[in-house]
């Protein structure tokens, strides 16, 4: 009967002894980098000024959320960027998903030509359409004066509104492929035998559509939109390498404004607690996105 104890003793130890090598390196690359950056989020730590630490509490939360203006337009930068990709993404991801569902001959490799984009990291995809966006000897500059569309040498982040565009832009171009990908499994989940009863009852491709596709594919958008949302709260390569910030602060993303107040102004207590209300924010817009989903399945049902 011992034997037969510690055997089972054994039996349910032994997971954890294979797993404690990647849980022990999870809790050290994971774990304590937050742990300690909230403990730092409470101090007021700055390189500026010193090593020392000085206990501050909610010191740092306060500032952010009620004083700091700077923060608080990167919050509205972040948000008038974020309203017209997820929209551009989210029609277009699915216009070109629905037009591969239909394709007979090719259709793996069209896909994987048009994923391209997403495959490329953002920093690269931004340095190259930063190099087409050139005033002088850009692409899009010379194509246009070639083709008589541009008289002059144009600067497409000589102001705030254009510097969004181009930015909206390069964003819609680099993440669409995965909305498409997203959207296009959806659709191919959809059984056929749904399509030939509308079809056989006489209903056209709209009525379809309507009827059938778009309600089975509204959870694939959901979940679609929220990963690119939680995705763009974290838009930062794009921002460093097309506008950096400018003109003035007017594409500051709070991303790239927790990075600047780190890295430039060296108050790492600071970003610590922007990098927190940051992941709070985000935690919250996702929560709200799935009441009001849940809202709407409760009314359809």
């Amino acid at each position: 009967m011992r034997g037969l104890a510690i055997a089972l003793k054994r039996k349910q130890w032994e997971p954890l002894a294979f797993a404690s090598p990647s849980l022990l390196l999870i809790a050290l690359v994971i774990l304590f980098p937050l742990v300690y950056s909230f403990y730092l989020s409470l101090q007021n730590f700055d390189f500026s000024v010193g090593p020392e630490y000085e206990y501050v509490g909610g010191k740092n939360y306060v500032e952010a959320l009620f004083k700091d203006q700077r923060f608080l337009g990167s919050v509205w930068n972040t948000a008038v960027i974020i309203a017209p990709s997820l929209a551009l993404e989210l029609l277009l991801g699915l216009g070109i998903a629905l037009l591969l569902s239909r394709a007979t001959r090719g259709r793996p490799i069209i896909t994987a030509l048009l994923a391209i984009p997403a495959m490329v990291s953002p920093v690269m995809a931004a340095m190259a359409w930063r190099m087409m966006f050139g005033v002088k000897f850009g692409a899009i500059n010379n194509l246009g004066r070639q083709l008589g569309l541009l008289d002059v040498y144009f600067d497409w982040f000589a102001t705030p509104w254009l510097s969004i565009v181009s930015v909206v832009l390069v964003e819609v171009w680099h993440n669409t492929p995965f909305m498409m990908l997203v959207l296009l499994a959806g659709i191919q989940s959809i059984p056929q035998e749904l399509y030939d009863a509308a079809k056989a009852d006489g209903a056209r491709p709209w009525q379809s559509f309507w009827s059938i596709t778009l309600p089975l594919l509204k959870f694939t958008m959901a979940v679609g939109v929220m990963i690119r949302l939680i995705d763009l709260t974290k838009l930062f390569g794009l921002i460093f390498v097309l506008t950096y910030g400018g003109p003035g602060s007017s594409t500051e993303t709070v991303a790239f404004n927790t990075y600047l107040v780190g890295f430039k102004d060296f108050r790492m207590s600071y970003a610590a607690a922007l990098s927190y209300v940051i992941v709070g924010g985000v935690l919250v817009l996702t929560l709200v996105f799935l009441w009001m989903q849940r809202i709407r399945e409760a009314k359809a049902g």
